[in-house]
C-alpha cells in the first residue's frame, strides 16, 4: 500500500472524471489516496507521501488549467523539497492544437526539476483518438505503480 497525492487540472471536466476513476482504481488496489483542497505544495512536502499523480488537461497555449495553477506556481516559485516522491502524469489533450498536452508536459517538467522521480513518461491521451480517457488512465496508473513497487 502506498500513500498517493492525486491532483487535477480540468477545464471542461474530462480530467476531473478521469481523476475520479483513477482514485477509485487506486483505492481498489488498497492504496491511500489524498486529493488536497486547495491543491498546494503543502501536500507534496509530506515525507510520508510516496507518489504524486497529476491528471490534467491543457488550456490556452499549452497552459496549466486554473484549478492547478496554485500548485504549479508554488512549484516554480517556492522550490519545495520533493525528492522523496515518485510521480506519474496523465495528460489530456487534442493533437489538432499546437501545444498538445502542454499542461501535462509543463507539470511533468516542473516536478522533475525539483528532483521527484518520474516512473514513466507522461501518458498523453489524444481526444481525437480516445474519447473516454477515464477508461484508459486508471489501469495505466495502477499498473505503473505496481511495477514500480515491485522494482523497489
Amino acid at each position: 500500500m502506498a500513500k498517493i497525492v492525486l491532483v487535477t487540472g480540468s477545464v471542461f471536466g474530462a480530467a476531473l472524471l478521469t481523476a475520479d476513476e483513477i482514485e477509485t482504481a487506486l483505492l481498489e488496489a488498497s492504496h491511500e489516496v489524498i486529493r488536497p483542497e486547495p491543491q498546494t505544495i503543502d501536500s507534496l512536502t509530506d515525507d510520508s507521501v510516496n507518489y504524486l499523480i497529476v491528471c490534467t488537461s491543457t488550456t490556452g497555449s499549452g497552459d496549466v488549467p486554473d484549478d492547478l495553477l496554485t500548485l504549479y506556481t508554488g512549484l516554480r516559485t517556492e522550490y519545495p523539497r520533493i525528492t522523496h516522491l515518485s510521480y506519474l502524469v496523465v495528460a489530456l489533450g487534442d493533437s489538432s492544437y499546437d501545444h498538445f498536452c502542454g499542461g501535462g508536459v509543463t507539470m511533468d517538467e516542473s516536478i522533475a526539476d525539483l528532483g521527484a522521480k518520474q516512473i514513466k513518461p507522461p501518458l498523453k491521451l489524444d481526444a481525437l483518438e480516445i474519447t473516454e480517457p477515464e477508461e484508459v488512465a486508471p489501469e495505466w496508473v495502477v499498473t505503473a505503480i505496481a511495477e514500480h513497487q515491485s522494482q523497489s
